[in-house]
């Protein structure tokens, strides 16, 4: 079995279970600012595409191989998503937008899948996760500049 297949299986399964439980949060009547119906249709539009993906992905090789150039495409994006927020984080110096789970998740998660890489000589997963391991580590980078109890005393003690 190819080292990909099993390392996505469970990714899929963690972010079904993440999205459920984002989404029970919210049904449950708390309100957040950034999950409405525009986020619910959002999902239901990633949902049916990666369906689709999955589909086209499994009727022939180079359909596959299509299918895992975009996704290096989505994946690099998806890396580069908290930086979205770099102007807001470095004119404020506060991470509140900056999530520290998530960057250091991925950067561990792109170093590991460099390792799979490389002993596969497979160039589509170096590419992406050379480029994800480079933009996690800015984030820590940001991270360890801008630690959270500095950014806590700024607001409250000016």
């Amino acid at each position: 079995m190819p080292p990909a297949v099993p390392a996505n299986v469970l990714g899929l399964v963690a972010s079904s279970f993440y999205l459920l439980f984002c989404w029970s949060y919210v049904l449950r009547g708390h309100s957040t600012p950034t999950w409405n119906r525009l986020t619910a249709f959002a999902t239901a539009v990633a949902v049916m595409l990666a369906a689709l993906a999955t589909a086209v992905a499994s009727s022939s090789t180079q359909a596959a191989e299509n299918i895992g150039l975009l996704a290096m495409f989505i994946s690099i994006c998806m890396f580069a998503a908290p930086l979205s927020t770099l102007g807001q984080v470095l004119q404020e110096q506060s991470l509140e937008l900056l999530p520290p789970v998530q960057c250091s998740m991925q950067f561990l998660s792109c170093f590991l899948w460099n390792v799979v890489g490389v002993n596969e000589k497979a160039l589509p997963i170096l590419v992406c996760n050379v480029l994800g391991l480079v933009l996690g580590a800015v984030q820590l980078g940001l991270i360890a500049v801008f630690p959270a109890g500095l950014c806590w005393l700024r607001s409250n003690w000016g």
